[in-house]
């Protein structure tokens, strides 16, 4: 299958129809970050699948959408014309409406057509495209990052790979060489045995020993079945653990790196919380608590001294004439009376009691009886000479000013006073106060930008390592221990059972030999015959399945290391080796030096280049073997490449002859220009992927790739 031309219509950042011309060979789509690189990879990826209808909203091009008037309708589409057997069109298409500002989707379609000169044949377009690109073959043929070229990952992929590439699927209606089930060979050989045991049964002549016999051949088989079923489980168990493992091995940088990210992020959160706690923006507190409402007020605070002054003078004045009226009014009560009194201790007590007994007034010279008016004067004037002599109750007089706010203002008049030098520089403090605030704030805003940066990093680091959630990898070497003894004991016990599993067999071969030269002497030997023949055809078609799945994976990797040499240029290679784990049952890739050494960590570039070294010789292989070809997709697979690197790489690549379609943000410099030195020397079709301008960075409905042919 060769792609001739791709068009799509509406799909996301592809407002309107946009129709690419393809040729058979490579193809390089260059495009900086956000500019739709990925969203055409993703166009395809939808193309391709043909299991669900997917009407996603978020597919259509939000330009579309903002120009769409209401209760219009108008369509998304993704075609592709190919040559396979013939030219072939396929497309994937639905409507959209919009009403009352929100977008419903409809009309799903799959179309294909098979053209024959200028008739077009329509078929349903996902029948035709799993016809001409089988879904097992898709697997090989798109791939997003360097993350995911390793496609041996998947443990079905050995399965996937020998089925469909080589020619073993010939003898599945022969021999399979699964428990549950069976070709025709081992259909024979079970049914064969059946026969022949029952017929030895019927013979009554060797009766004993038979019943001896078959009873530990039932016993073995049984142990059998059990040993193998333990050793599938330990197996499984082993695979299990091995995959954690391999998404370990492929995670420990991704741990480092979560493990920094989260340090700087706990760093930067408890940077900006302190930060934070040095803003303050209450003013309205700080206009009277911290007398900010004097800023400027110099000369109202003056007047307010002057009327403080005047407040104050006149408070006293009030008090000191208040204390005047009550003198005055009590000395008025007691002329009121014409006599000036005597102060209260003269004459003394003892004396105002002898005139009391006398009933004579000693001081006047007068008579003084009782009761009389004198008499009275002189007792009470007794009474109140003893009760001053007694401890005097404090009685309250109610003030003039029962308040102290007279006081109180000039008290703080006398403060501000003392401190004016302070008051006049407050408009400077204010100043410096607002400033460090503002400052403070612009600081948390950059380390909350700062955060971003980090949690995007994290987000980013996450949603490349799928495989493991964020509390796995965090505690992924905590775990680590766990895994490899649980690993290493399944692994033992695949080798205990594998030997047991031997053993078993050998006994069993042992009495099955037994059993069958009893059978030569027996009635049964014609069935004997029957099963021994059916049995060695059985083991004939095994060694043929096993021997072409030998062959397949020795060529796989013969072509592999070709373009492992091809696409690394004076570099160190190393030889991919291409083997089956038999204990996890699944295809791996390793890479070793030829003295037969491990390479266990090869750089990023050179894992790439082994991966699509694998990936290029599954295509030859298919096109050996299946007569026809089928494109390689790439999107951002040498992202860890050096410049020189790269320029080798697609240098080589664009010399091979095989449809190879990558999109890139390679050749392009640090403020998105074009390398043209570096583009001249490449032998491929290059189309340029860039925003239309002018847009809106924050508008994605402003936003329109557009794609240019540049070579």
């Amino acid at each position: 299958m060769i792609i001739k031309e791709i068009t799509l219509e509406n799909f996301r950042s592809y407002y309107g129809k946009n129709t690419i011309k393809f040729n058979d060979g490579l193809m390089l789509f260059i495009g900086d970050n956000g500019d739709g690189k990925t969203t055409f990879f993703e166009a395809l990826e939808w193309l391709f699948d043909t299991t669900k209808q997917s009407m996603d909203y978020r597919l259509i091009s939000e330009k579309k959408i903002s120009e769409l008037p209401e209760f219009d309708s108008d369509t998304v589409k993704v075609s592709m014309t190919f040559e396979h057997d013939g030219e072939k069109i396929v497309e994937k298409s639905f409507s959209f409406q919009k009403e009352n500002n929100q977008i419903r989707t409809s009309n799903f379609q799959f179309k294909g057509w098979v053209i024959d000169g200028v008739e077009r044949t329509q078929i349903q377009g996902g029948k035709l495209l799993d016809r001409c690109f089988e879904a097992a073959i898709r697997k090989y043929c798109l791939f997003k990052g360097e993350k995911n070229l390793n496609v041996f990952n998947n443990s079905d992929a050995l399965k996937y790979l020998i089925d469909t590439f080589s020619n073993i699927r010939q003898f599945d209606p022969y021999f399979i060489g699964d428990n549950e089930n069976f070709g025709f060979t081992e259909f024979a050989e079970k049914e064969s045995n059946k026969a022949y045991e029952k017929a030895m049964k019927a013979d009554k002549s060797n009766e004993t020993q038979e019943k001896i016999l078959s009873s530990q051949l039932i016993k073995l088989r049984t142990d059998l079945q059990d040993v193998r079923t333990r050793l599938k489980n330990n197996r499984i168990n082993a695979t299990n653990y091995s995959t954690k493992l391999d998404d370990l091995e492929s995670s420990k940088e991704a741990c480092e790196q979560l493990k920094q990210i989260n340090e700087r992020l706990k760093s930067l959160n408890e940077k900006k919380t302190k930060t934070e706690s040095l803003v303050n923006e209450d003013y309205t507190v700080k206009l009277l608590d911290e007398m900010w409402i004097l800023c400027g007020f110099s000369n109202i605070f003056a007047e307010f001294q002057t009327k403080i002054s005047e407040a104050s003078k006149e408070k006293r004045k009030l008090e000191n004439e208040a204390i005047k009226e009550k003198g005055k009014q009590e000395a008025i009560k007691e002329l009121a009376k014409g006599i000036i009194p005597l102060p209260p201790y003269i004459p003394d007590a003892k004396t105002m009691e002898e005139m009391l007994t006398d009933e004579f007034c000693k001081v006047c010279g007068r008579e003084a009886k009782k009761d009389s008016e004198a008499y009275n004067f002189m007792y009470s004037k007794l009474q109140y000479l003893i009760k001053s002599q007694q401890p005097q109750e404090n009685t309250e007089e109610t003030p003039v000013f029962p308040n102290n706010f007279i006081d109180e203002l000039n008290k703080k008049s006398n403060t501000l006073e003392s401190n004016i030098l302070e008051i006049n520089n407050l408009q400077i403090k204010i100043k410096d106060y607002i400033e460090y605030v503002e400052a403070r704030k612009a600081e948390a805003k950059k380390i909350q930008n700062n955060i971003d940066v980090e949690e995007d990093n994290k987000r980013k680091l996450l949603a490349q390592n799928d495989n493991l959630t964020e509390d796995e990898l965090k505690n992924s070497y905590q775990n680590i221990t766990n895994w490899y003894k649980s690993k290493s004991e399944a692994e033992k016990q695949v080798l205990i059972l594998e030997k047991e599993e031997k053993d078993i067999e050998n006994k069993l071969a042992e009495i099955q030999k037994s059993y069958d030269e009893l059978g030569k002497t027996s009635t049964a030997n014609t069935y004997r015959k029957i099963h021994t023949a059916f049995e060695k055809i059985q083991n004939a078609f095994k060694y043929a399945k096993d021997k072409n799945t030998k062959e397949f994976l020795a060529l796989l990797e013969a072509k592999a290391n070709e373009y492992l040499n091809k696409l690394n240029i004076d570099d160190f290679t190393g030889i991919i080796r291409i083997y089956e784990d038999k204990i996890e049952r699944k295809l791996k890739i390793k890479l070793e030096d030829r003295n037969g050494t491990f390479v266990a960590s090869p750089n990023q570039a050179l894992e790439t280049t082994m991966y699509m070294s694998v990936l290029f010789a599954v295509s030859e292989l298919t096109t050996i073997r299946r007569d026809y070809d089928y494109p390689l997709i790439f999107d951002a697979p040498t992202s860890s490449f050096a410049p020189q690197k790269e320029s080798d790489f697609f240098n080589v690549i664009s010399d091979i002859k095989k449809q190879c379609i990558i999109f890139t943000k390679s050749f392009l410099n640090d403020e998105g220009k074009l390398l043209d030195d570096k583009i001249d020397k490449l032998h491929c079709t290059i189309n340029r992927m860039e925003k239309q301008r002018p847009f809106d960075k924050d508008d994605l409905s402003t936003i329109q790739t557009k794609i240019t042919l540049i070579k």
